[in-house]
């Protein structure tokens, strides 16, 4: 009995103590797996650790079957196959473990060690990784060293060319994105990005800020002591998420809070969104069961308080798949959210959904298309109501080293959105930037980043802070030049009126210099029509936006203006019908561009004659009064275009004036049934 005793200690004792390369193997690919890359790093160097106790085969100990591979018939015209280089066995797990460690470090975005573990295993040049170099590119990128990354890309873009097209995209997106990084001419200026003091940014990871209700109130996820858990026992408090609300009182946090309602629970939740009208609030929440997956679910404000929270159903959430970062539109119609579903370009996509007031869906899913998404992730979309922008990270366009954040703006006109921009730093770093939001001002916003290390993440990797982004005031001008079309020589007191498109207040002028030069000083959020006008010059107009623009811009507008003669202006005569006085639509598209002309040269007056054939109505008398009638119709057309009566001469000249003295063909009748302009100063 004793024996046996000794035996069963013997046993634990190397069971628990002394666990050989297989085991530890077994153990850092079931971490892995699992996503503890911090404890998988240090199973993996276990079994490349020298001291690691090599295998042991135990009796009728399981093992796992591989097939063997098919034999090679030899003939006499195929050569033997020198195989005294091929890797051993032991070569071939090492090549593993080491690369494993590389992306364990790299997942766990401790890139400093990633460098350094990618490196080596490059040097291995295992047939298996033939792409080492794009992730040891990536970890040199994500540790600012892009000259050293730029090589790696460019060495991974040559391996994938013919390989692995979408690798080979996202290498050349990379080394642009090497280039941008070290262009200093992508910092913007006037931008400053804060860290937020330890209310928000306490415990391990705090990210995926939005607004809650107002711009002083937001609604933020976090993993810190005190978090939600049901079983002491299995869960640690400071390793889940749960979301949080706090309030900003001058330049403090307070208030701090956890969610009302039936949001958080033992699971993760993240990225919270309350709609416009705070009827809704949507939220991210991670399956217990699946890793890999993770919804959106929402919950209903009703009768003061917050109902049950649903899922969406899978046209948003599909089973085994990641559903996440709701942003929804002011009127609730339709849901921006991010997933790697099937039918992307890549892993995360940009997807946007309909829905109804219950959250129901209706329709499929609609992919952003290749505009937006890649072959890597884009994840965290947010719509900016007050310039329809959709702001997103990725990790596919070019970008200073992990997400950058990008924007996307939607011209409501043709339903296009622009090609995604890039923020620049230090909105953007090296490192993960995502999350970003903004407010109605585009003066302050939020972004979530891993750009500093954190002393309180295992593994000595960075965890997502969240971090204010200030901007200063938006400046807005235009300047240009008056000339004179016919010499380019400036006109000097030519003045220039603007006009606000949406009549949001009265039109105001300003006057060139002495050599026809302006400079005006525009306001944010506005539409101008702009006239330059000289005397005995014929003017000149064009348009300038700020409204909806996120960023200062200069704007520059020449204009040329024609001297006023005789022939400077000619207007298609009109035509018309035997003895009709009704405008033709062709007639009415010439009037539509006199109306053009009178409004842009309001200083000048139009003369309307009309004529008639010589025998369109028997007699003189008849002829003056079908004239006067069809230059009323011009002059009734004018006026009731907003040309004032008084800037109208009006002539009835009868058959008193042919253009065609013999005509003899409907053409030339028609020729002489005309309506005349001209203009008067």
């Amino acid at each position: 009995m004793k024996r046996i005793v000794t035996l069963l200690i013997l046993f634990v004792t190397v069971a628990t103590f002394a666990q050989t390369k297989r085991e530890w193997l077994a153990y850092a690919d079931m971490a892995f797996k699992n996503g503890d890359y911090s404890n998988a790093a240090m199973y993996y160097q276990k079994v490349i650790d020298k001291t690691t106790p090599a295998d042991i085969i135990h009796p009728y100990e399981t093992k796992i079957y591989s097939v063997p591979p098919k034999a090679v018939k030899k003939d006499s015209t195929t050569a033997a196959k020198d195989t005294s280089k091929a890797p051993t066995a032991s070569n071939v797990q090492e090549q593993y473990v080491v690369h494993q460690i590389a992306e364990c470090y790299r997942l766990g975005r401790d890139y400093k060690n990633a460098e350094d573990w990618y490196q080596r295993s490059l040097k291995n040049n295992a047939a298996q990784y033939p792409f080492e170099s794009y992730w040891y590119g990536d970890a040199l990128m994500k540790n600012k060293k892009y000259p050293a990354a730029n090589l790696q890309f460019e060495a991974a873009a040559n391996a994938a060319e013919h390989n692995d097209t979408a690798l080979f995209k996202l290498a050349k997106q990379k080394i642009s994105g090497c280039y941008l990084a070290i262009d200093a001419n992508n910092m913007q200026k006037g931008v400053i990005v804060t860290e937020l003091d330890s209310v928000i940014n306490t415990g391990t990871s705090s990210f995926s800020l939005s607004y809650y209700g107002d711009e002083n109130t937001i609604v933020f996820a976090s993993s810190r002591d005190g978090n939600t858990i049901t079983d002491p026992k299995k869960q640690v408090a400071k390793y889940t998420s749960d979301l949080f609300v706090a309030t900003k009182s001058e330049k403090n946090w307070s208030d701090l809070k956890k969610v009302e309602g039936p949001m958080n629970t033992d699971q993760n939740e993240g990225a919270g969104f309350l709609t416009l009208d705070a009827s809704r609030f949507f939220f991210v929440r991670e399956s217990t069961i699946n890793k890999n997956e993770k919804d959106i679910y929402f919950s209903r404000f009703f009768n003061g308080e917050w109902l049950m929270s649903q899922k969406m159903n899978d046209k948003v959430n599909l089973e085994g798949y990641k559903s996440t970062d709701p942003s929804i539109v002011p009127d609730n119609s339709i849901i921006y959210f991010s997933s790697d579903r099937p039918g992307g370009y890549g892993k995360m996509d940009i997807w946007y959904e309909f829905i109804d007031q219950d959250g129901r869906t209706y329709g499929e899913p609609v992919n952003m298309g290749p505009n937006f998404n890649t072959a890597a992730d884009e994840v965290s979309p947010f719509f900016h109501r007050a310039t329809t922008t959709l702001y997103f990270s990725s990790d596919g366009h070019p970008g200073f080293g992990g997400l950058d954040v990008f924007k996307s703006s939607l011209n409501l006109n043709d339903s296009v959105w622009s090609v995604p921009k890039n923020l620049g730093q230090p909105i953007n770093s090296n490192s993960d930037d995502n999350y970003f939001v903004l407010d109605g001002s585009q003066m302050n916003g939020y972004v979530t980043s891993d750009r500093k290390e954190c002393k309180a993440c295992s593994g000595g990797g960075a965890c997502n802070k969240i971090y204010s982004v200030t901007k200063q005031p938006l400046i807005y001008d235009v300047r240009g030049t008056v000339y004179n079309s016919e010499n380019n020589q400036g006109i000097a007191n030519a003045t220039i009126t603007f006009k606000d498109i949406r009549s949001d207040w009265e039109p105001f002028v300003i006057h060139t210099d002495s050599v026809g030069g302006y400079f005006y000083k525009l306001k944010p959020g506005v539409e101008l029509y702009m006239k330059a006008q000289r005397q005995g010059f014929l003017g000149d107009a064009g348009t300038v936006f700020t409204l909806g623009l996120t960023e200062s811009k200069h704007f520059e507008k020449d204009f040329f203006l024609a001297p006023l003669s005789s022939e400077s202006v000619v207007f298609p005569n009109l035509e018309f019908d035997n003895e009709m006085v009704v405008l033709r639509p062709a007639s009415k598209k010439t009037l539509d561009e006199l109306v053009d002309f009178l409004k842009l040269n309001n200083n000048l007056n139009v003369e309307v004659t009309s004529h008639t054939d010589i025998d369109e109505r028997g007699n003189d008398k008849n002829n003056i009064k079908l004239s006067e009638e069809r230059t009323k119709s011009s002059v009734d057309y004018l006026t009731s275009k907003g040309i004032a009566a008084q800037r109208i001469i009006s002539k009835g000249l009868g058959d008193t004036k042919q253009f065609v003295l013999k005509p003899k063909t409907e053409e030339e009748h028609q020729k002489n049934r005309r309506t005349t302009f001209s203009i008067v100063k």
